[in-house]
């Protein structure tokens, strides 16, 4: 009973609600064309036998997985999302244990940690530019078990240098350092070729975000071989993904070019959104490595979330961040939705 206790005082995750609503308040891609994914899953299902374990199927979304991304089979690990490999990772660590990482961060990750009864140290950003003191992560890090880091990060958005993330893997080399990658389809670099240099990084990737399967639940993890095959076989479920989420999966990267190309229209409308809302006075928006923005909307807040309600836009209110102040995170989507939010904000400017 006491165990329930302390369990219940975990901050829960919110589920961000469904409604007739313009949805961007989840980060999914709505860019790529919802009729090209029917169609591929469709044609998966007609192509699957449920009646059989995934056995074929897991292999073969292993095969192409290695091929799309140009690392070994032998350093991948596939789940049932992101979020299931990090409930293993943090499992494999163990209770009592101390973890290094930063704030703000991916909420989900911390509460899970006070699940797992391991204690977080989280060193502030800048709330200026978001930017890491590395060395001081590092030193940080250095009495702990493990630590964590979001590139890009959310909700802030940004990607740290590389040199600095490289920095901080490799002076840790006894402590495991996870690297969520969640939405690097839309940043400057990826660190997955380092896992074979550095056997104490652990990259985090999905197909939720860039890939446009939120839906169908798959996420995968990047690591050294010898890790992988014991998280695979020792640590992993025998079949943690369905058949149907596999063939899906299997057939997308198979082609990849329309999810390129709604990635690159992402990010071009990132880019636009986030000139035109740098020049709205009393509200500070950050440069976004993400296909979100991060947005201090300081004495503005309560107006800006009602008057997006309004306009039938649902955003990420964040609300009060340590030193940042009241903020809310906005998905980029479509050219004709993100015109909708750059007017509202227009409008809240022009009515002081």
């Amino acid at each position: 009973m006491e165990e329930m206790k302390k369990i219940s005082l975990i901050e829960k995750y919110t589920v961000p609600s469904e409604s007739n609503f313009f949805k961007l308040d989840a980060n999914e891609n709505l860019v790529l064309d919802k009729d090209f994914l029917t169609k591929i899953s469709i044609n998966s299902l007609k192509k699957t036998d449920l009646r059989k374990y995934p056995i074929e199927l897991y292999e073969r979304l292993y095969k192409k997985l290695s091929n799309y991304l140009d690392v070994s089979v032998g350093s991948l690990v596939l789940g049932s999302g992101s979020d299931q490999i990090i409930d293993l990772l943090l499992t494999l660590l163990g209770r009592g244990r101390r973890l290094a990482s930063i704030y703000p961060t991916f909420s989900y990750f911390k509460t899970r940690c006070q699940l797992h009864g391991i204690d977080v140290s989280e060193l502030k950003l800048s709330a200026i530019d978001n930017s890491l003191d590395s060395e001081k992560f590092i030193e940080d890090a250095k009495k702990s078990h493990a630590a964590y880091l979001c590139s890009p990060n959310n909700p802030t958005g940004n990607q740290f240098e590389k040199s600095k993330i490289l920095r901080i893997v490799g002076s840790l080399k006894r402590t495991l350092v996870i690297v969520d990658e969640a939405y690097v389809e839309f940043a400057k670099y990826s660190l997955i070729k380092c896992v074979k240099e550095y056997p104490n990084l652990v990259v985090l990737r999905t197909f939720s975000k860039g890939l446009a399967l939120a839906g169908a639940r798959i996420g995968y993890m990047v690591a050294n071989e010898k890790l992988a095959d014991l998280f695979k076989n020792r640590i992993q479920l025998p079949y943690a993904v369905n058949s149907l989420s596999l063939a899906i999966a299997i057939s997308l990267i198979s082609n990849p070019k329309k999810v390129e190309k709604s990635i690159a229209l992402i990010k071009d409308e990132r880019d636009r959104m986030y000139e035109s809302l740098s020049k709205i006075k009393k509200i500070n928006v950050y440069k976004s490595d993400a296909n979100f923005l991060f947005v201090r909307c300081n004495k503005k807040y309560n107006r800006i979330i009602e008057a997006l309600e309004n306009s039938k836009i649902l955003v990420k209110g964040l609300g009060n961040i340590d030193t940042y102040g009241n903020c809310i995170r906005i998905t980029v989507g479509t050219k004709k939705v993100n015109n909708k939010i750059l007017s509202v904000f227009n409008n809240i400017q022009l009515t002081k």
